[in-house]
């Protein structure tokens, strides 16, 4: 993942990944990287304060896992926050690959085969739009006397 992420972004990370990654900064980067503006501001560290304080970091790791969220992340692979900012970079690793790697997870052979499901307000749309071309074609027959 280290190698991806340098690619990506162009910088080189430190040895350690969950250090390097620890103040989030650099994932909120990622992520804006992937989908422009996800994250929409980042603290970020500067030569005169090298090191960003706890409440900045939590912000700038929150703000990345709630971009991973809404780039459609499952919950499952997601890690959290303290995983990050405690620099655990196995379960950062997960979400890392989740993200880089949309569908990557194997699917269960029943879910290879099953419909695929409807987003929320699509679903809400998709049944209102068959209850009521149902409704017309009831109207109809009922008109013509089919």
């Amino acid at each position: 993942r280290t190698q991806a992420i340098e690619s990506r972004l162009s910088v080189t990370l430190a040895e350690d990944l969950g250090d390097a990654l620890a103040n989030g900064a650099v994932l909120c980067q990622l992520v804006n990287h992937l989908r422009p503006r996800s994250v929409p501001f980042i603290h970020v560290p500067s030569p005169a304060v090298p090191k960003l304080n706890k409440v900045k970091c939590r912000k700038n790791v929150e703000s990345f896992l709630e971009a991973c969220r809404r780039m459609g992340v499952p919950e499952v692979a997601l890690c959290s926050a303290s995983d990050v900012l405690q620099g655990d970079a196995g379960r950062l690793r997960g979400t890392l690959r989740a993200l880089l790697h949309p569908g990557a997870a194997e699917e269960s052979p029943a879910a290879a085969h099953a419909a695929p499901a409807l987003p929320g307000p699509l679903a809400g749309f998709a049944l209102f739009y068959v209850s009521v071309m149902s409704l017309l074609f009831l109207a109809y027959c009922k008109l013509w006397g089919f």
